[in-house]
């Protein structure tokens, strides 16, 4: 500030005042003099100032320009990048065309789906990329479908699996479960016999029930066990929904984990899942009917000795008692009467302390008696 009141005096041509001049101002002023003298300042050394001050200046405007050099640099890098990633896919999509989804497919698919699930604003051409040669597989012919479900099995069906389980991005995920359907369908078209008949079941039927839910499996035991599951129930009904021959395996895992140590959410999710089952009205999993009503009837007995029990889960397990009878019964299959225990345990919901805030509890936990009856 000193400089630049200095340097302002000699340019403007002031001179010093008399010491016995009295400046106009405030006391104030007089010292701010006292401080500057500007009686004493010297050409020279504000020119050596003027110079050091330039050169600063001029090294932050030239630290500035190198560092919009470097970020446009490191722009171009990542546009290099993303067009040597595309050529990559081009060569990759011509592969995958000419070979059909075979086991080197397979391989592969893990890593591309990984460029779908964290995509960024200058990677839009490289997932767009991906995208399409999923979309040609998804569309190809038997003939080229020649994948191998017992190598794939060891390898690539766990890893993605893995991915399903730990992607937020549903994009990716959905394009991941599409993989396995796929792969699933190939090992189910393979197994028919070569005439176009309907195919009857045979011996064959459970070995090959059992290796296709092999690859649904673990996915169910992640979703009721892993609380940070990425996974969310509508992957499980699209499942139920297009294999109908691992319905009977489907239900025996979630009843098996509704009576294990897990979570309520978790059983409820599994009471969910059930209800999808039943809604097919499919005889091949009502042989379940006693396994079924155990798990309800556990899980009934939990949400009891809670504190609070919660009215929803109570109703939603009714329900289910309802609705396995009712499809029974429309599919003219023998109803087994409900176990001392069943039985005591849907009597005793009737006569809970939460009966009396919900009337409809008690009325369901009636209604269910007299179906059973």
């Amino acid at each position: 500030k000193q400089w630049y009141q200095r340097r302002v005096a000699i340019t403007a041509g002031m001179e010093a005042d008399d010491e016995n001049q009295e400046p106009v101002g405030e006391k104030a002023d007089d010292e701010a003099d006292d401080d500057i003298n500007l009686s004493d300042a010297d050409e020279e050394e504000l020119n050596e100032v003027d110079k050091t001050l330039g050169a600063a200046i001029k090294g932050l405007l030239n630290l500035k320009k190198d560092k919009k050099n470097e970020k446009k640099q490191k722009a171009l890098k990542k546009v290099k990048m993303v067009q040597f990633k595309v050529k990559i896919l081009d060569f990759i999509e011509i592969i995958v065309k000419d070979i059909g989804f075979s086991s080197a497919t397979m391989n592969i698919l893990p890593r591309l789906l990984q460029l779908v699930a964290s995509p960024s604003v200058t990677s839009v051409p490289v997932c767009n990329k991906v995208l399409g040669i999923f979309k040609n597989m998804f569309a190809m012919k038997s003939d080229k479908l020649t994948v191998n479900f017992e190598d794939s099995l060891k390898t690539d069906v766990p890893a993605i699996q893995e991915f399903i389980s730990k992607t937020a991005n549903r994009k990716a995920q959905q394009l991941a479960i599409k993989t396995l359907f796929m792969l699933c369908k190939v090992h189910l078209n393979a197994s028919e016999q070569p005439t176009k008949k309907k195919r009857k079941v045979s011996k064959n039927v459970t070995p090959i029930a059992d290796t296709i839910y092999s690859v649904f499996s673990p996915m169910l035991n992640d979703f009721f066990t892993n609380k940070n599951t990425k996974q969310d129930k509508n992957i499980f009904f699209q499942i139920i929904e297009r294999f109908p021959i691992v319905r009977p395996n489907f239900v025996q895992d979630v009843t098996t984990f509704i009576n294990q140590d897990i979570t309520i959410y978790a059983k409820m999710q599994a009471i969910i899942l059930l209800q999808r089952v039943l809604s097919f009205a499919d005889t091949s999993v009502h042989s379940s009917q006693d396994e079924i009503l155990g798990a309800l009837s556990s899980l009934l007995t939990k949400i009891l000795e809670n504190e609070k029990p919660s009215p929803h889960h109570i109703r939603e397990c009714l329900k289910l008692c309802l609705k396995l009878h009712a499809v029974s019964t429309k599919l003219e299959l023998t109803v087994n009467p409900l176990n001392s225990d069943v039985r005591n345990v849907i009597e005793s919901v009737g006569m809970s302390q939460i009966a009396g805030k919900f009337p409809d509890l008690p009325t369901l936990s009636r209604k269910v008696l007299s179906c059973y009856d």
